[in-house]
């Protein structure tokens, strides 16, 4: 197409590849999780009656010493608020069970109950099937120390963000 005055103008008007957000690697991990979170969902719930966020927080759970609300939530990178109200349900399904720090009675702990544990041991085949389906045809090492790689990335950043003065920057930092 060209112009009043005889420039060429592209008819393609989507923006600059760096513009589209859709490619950046935090909205298609996003968008990536989101499915495969809806497709297990309903089974899950189905099945289980639990949400994808409960049994994250059972899988944080899992192997591990009794836990405060606090480690819980950040562990699992969830609402504190949110980590509470869910682990309310999951004792109330006698999934977890509370108990008093001995070493600081101001705290609780959360621990899996063996009902709990029995539940995630039900679950586990159901999650190597579905993880066997996502990486058919990849070299699943690969795609695990990637997630190890960008869970120590995500660490670092929600620290840094957490302890920066007047929290995250307004603009991002300049590359130098």
């Amino acid at each position: 197409m060209t112009s009043k005055g005889g420039t060429k103008v592209s008819r393609n008007l989507r923006p600059n590849p760096s513009k589209v957000l859709r490619d950046h690697i935090v909205d298609r991990t996003c968008r990536l999780a989101d499915a495969m979170v809806r497709m297990s969902a309903r089974h899950i719930e189905d099945r289980w009656k639990l949400r994808p966020t409960d049994l994250r927080l059972l899988n944080v759970l899992d192997g591990e010493e009794p836990l405060s609300v606090n480690e819980i939530s950040r562990r699992a990178l969830v609402d504190q608020a949110w980590v509470s109200r869910s682990l309310r349900a999951l004792e109330t399904a006698k999934l977890v069970e509370r108990r008093s720090d001995p070493k600081d009675s101001r705290l609780t702990l959360v621990s899996l109950t063996k009902r709990g544990r029995e539940t995630l041991d039900e679950f586990r085949p159901w999650a190597a099937w579905s993880e066997k389906l996502l990486l058919d045809g990849i070299d699943e090492t690969k795609p695990k120390a990637l997630l190890d790689q960008l869970e120590a990335n995500t660490e670092g950043l929600v620290k840094r963000i957490k302890d920066a003065p007047g929290g995250p920057p307004r603009h991002p930092p300049t590359e130098k």
